[in-house]
C-alpha cells in the first residue's frame, strides 16, 4: 500500500577508521578551533610585551607556545595586524581572546588549557586596572 523511502545506504566514518595510536588532525573541529584561538592569544600577548617589556608576559607567551605544541598545532608566522594603540584595549582584547579560550578548553574538556587561560585572564584584568589607576 504505502511505498518504502527509497534511501541510500549511509557510510559513516568515525575516528576509529583512523589509524591506531595517530592523534587527531590539530585542524579538525574544536581542536582547531582551540589552537587557532591560543595563537591570537600568544600574537597579543607578543604585542604586549613588545610594549611593555613586562617579563610575565615572556613568560605566558612560552607557555602559550608550549601549550599550542602539546596540541599538535603548527605555530604560524607572526599576523600583520593593527592593534589599539592603547594599553588598555590591548589588554581588553587579550582578556577576551582567553575567554574564548576557556570555553572552548572547557567544551573539549581539557584542564590544562582552562587553567592557562583563566591566569590569562586574571593577569590581563589587573593589567588592565593598573593601567587606567
Amino acid at each position: 500500500m504505502y511505498e518504502q523511502p527509497k534511501t541510500r545506504p549511509v557510510v559513516r566514518r568515525s575516528r576509529q577508521s583512523q589509524t591506531p595510536g595517530t592523534p587527531a588532525p590539530a585542524h579538525s573541529g574544536l581542536r582547531g578551533q582551540l589552537a587557532g584561538h591560543l595563537t591570537a592569544l600568544l600574537d597579543v600577548t607578543r604585542e604586549l610585551h613588545t610594549r611593555t617589556g613586562d617579563r610575565a608576559l615572556e613568560d605566558a607567551a612560552a607557555a602559550l607556545t608550549a601549550r599550542i605544541a602539546e596540541i599538535g598545532a603548527c605555530l604560524p608566522q607572526r599576523a600583520a595586524v593593527a592593534y589599539p594603540a592603547e594599553l588598555p584595549a590591548l589588554h581588553a582584547q587579550a582578556f577576551d581572546l582567553a575567554g574564548r579560550v576557556l570555553v572552548v578548553a572547557a567544551a573539549q574538556q581539557d584542564t590544562r588549557t582552562a587553567i592557562l587561560a583563566c591566569r590569562r585572564m586574571d593577569f590581563h584584568t589587573a593589567a588592565r586596572e593598573s593601567v587606567i589607576s
